[in-house]
């Protein structure tokens, strides 16, 4: 471990700067229920 960040402002400038993205990921939609092999 390089460093540990805990103030959210200072980690967004980090990834920013680096060109990464900063915000929230957005989510994946709902899958449905798996389905047996056999069926």
């Amino acid at each position: 471990m390089l460093a540990y960040l805990t103030a959210p402002w200072r980690v967004s400038a980090i990834l920013e700067h680096l060109g990464l993205p900063s915000g929230p990921v957005k989510r994946a939609p709902a899958q449905g229920p798996p389905r047996l092999a056999w069926c």
